[in-house]
């Protein structure tokens, strides 16, 4: 969901760096074999192979997310060696784990770098549930609550406890799945002050910073996506993600060379996965990548410097190339304009079979409120409008025709003041 919505006034700070373009190359390796963490303004690259790291701890104040590298090298002879994570229905860390138990695996949500697959089973709304754990006022420390199970690349089994954030010390130990081999580990925050994660691996039992200081990661990452049957699945996909602190907004059917920035400088997000994967898709007909050459990304950094970019080749697993062009378009003011009459959005249920709810609250009333639901190319399929009232608003929706399954977005509002939200129909 796009909460935030600010409108920057670009400031020419020196005529040898604003709109100038380059062409960039960054790889992932032949058959997606690390991560490549990028910097926009020095072209800095550090790559990370995927086997590298296991989980990944926040290392910010205030945080607790732990993350579970979805990472994998492709594999084209069988099932790919990645991780998986599952809930262990079990009640405490000493019971036998049994894998014909578990349910869905669970995954990273790419919503922002503060929550990952452990933290994916807290409850919305409860500010002490953390997922794995639950907040203790009166220890002011988190203490764990939930057992996973984990598959490793191998395809051997383990068993995972959080056991607490007291302190800012992490506090975990793993196990076979029947018990044997347990070990305990910690991992102090303080220990990796300037970056953003410490990535631990079951191979080595060590502790490493993650890169610091990168814009965009270029990776492989699970999503939800709809294969054709109607069925949505977690996909394994190869794209790009935000970095902490940088904001992304997409302009679709348009012209890269030649796109202005102003317009989409409202629906900049610090969702991760703005950019993503679906710029591209892969041709059956040619058995080759095809990249949306009308389509182009703005990206604020976390130094408030904007950079509009767009993809025009893509290797592929035979060389994990993405290549791109990106210009920078100056530094970022922090002069803002006044706030959105928005003050939530949500859509229910979402996958979506037959009727949604649309729900959302306005500071103000509005007559003649725009509604729009466009497809994956940016296509309007669906328009109305309503009176928007000061308050919550409901709206009931059941868009004419039958909508093929798929990704679509749905947007409230126009000009300035608009909110877009993912809607996915199954």
């Amino acid at each position: 969901m796009k909460t935030l919505f600010t409108l920057f006034l670009i400031a020419i700070l020196s005529l040898t760096h604003l709109n100038a373009q380059e062409s960039v190359l960054v790889s992932v390796g032949a058959s997606y074999s690390h991560q490549s963490y990028y910097t926009l303004a020095d072209n800095t690259k550090n790559i990370v192979a995927n086997e590298s790291w296991d989980l990944a701890f926040t290392t910010a104040p205030g945080t607790a997310g732990v993350f579970l590298n979805e990472a994998a090298t492709a594999s084209f002879t069988g099932e790919a060696p990645e991780l998986r994570l599952y809930y262990a229905p079990v009640n405490n860390f000493s019971e036998e784990v049994d894998p014909m138990i578990l349910g869905d695996s669970l995954y990273n949500a790419e919503i922002d770098w503060e929550n990952g697959a452990f933290n994916s089973l807290k409850i919305e709304g409860g500010p002490d549930d953390y997922g794995w754990g639950t907040y203790d006022a009166g220890t002011q420390t988190i203490q764990g609550s939930q057992i996973f199970a984990l598959k490793l690349r191998s395809g051997a089994w383990k068993k995972v406890f959080i056991e607490s954030l007291a302190n800012d010390i992490y506090t975990f130990k793993y196990a076979d799945l029947n018990g044997a081999n347990e070990k305990t580990f910690t991992i102090n925050k303080a220990d990796f002050a300037g970056s953003p994660f410490a990535y631990f691996s079951l191979d080595t039992e060590l502790a490493t910073a993650s890169p610091a200081g990168w814009d965009l990661l270029f990776t492989r990452y699970r999503t939800a996506l709809d294969p054709g049957t109607g069925e949505i699945v977690q996909y394994m996909v190869t794209g790009v993600l935000n970095g902490l602190g940088a904001e992304a907004a997409e302009a679709r059917n348009v012209d890269p060379l030649t796109i202005d920035h102003e317009p989409y400088l409202d629906s900049l997000s610090t969702q991760l996965d703005i950019i993503g994967q679906d710029w591209k898709f892969f041709d059956l007909g040619s058995f080759s990548w095809i990249v949306d050459l009308n389509r182009a990304f703005f990206v604020k950094t976390a130094e408030n410097r904007l950079w509009k970019i767009f993809f025009y080749d893509f290797g592929g697993s035979s060389t994990g190339n993405f290549t791109f062009e990106k210009t920078d378009l100056g530094l970022v003011s922090s002069v803002e304009a006044p706030a959105s009459n928005f003050v939530d959005f949500g859509i229910f249920p979402n996958p979506v079979a037959d009727e949604m709810t649309v729900s959302f609250s306005l500071k103000e009333s509005r007559k003649n409120l725009q509604l729009s639901l466009c497809n994956s190319l940016g296509q309007p399929v669906w328009q109305s409008s309503v009176q928007g009232n000061e308050g919550l608003n409901v709206l009931n929706l059941r868009p004419g025709g039958e909508l093929p399954s798929g990704i679509y977005h749905l947007t409230v509002g126009a000009g300035n003041d608009l909110i877009t939200k993912k809607v996915m129909v199954r």
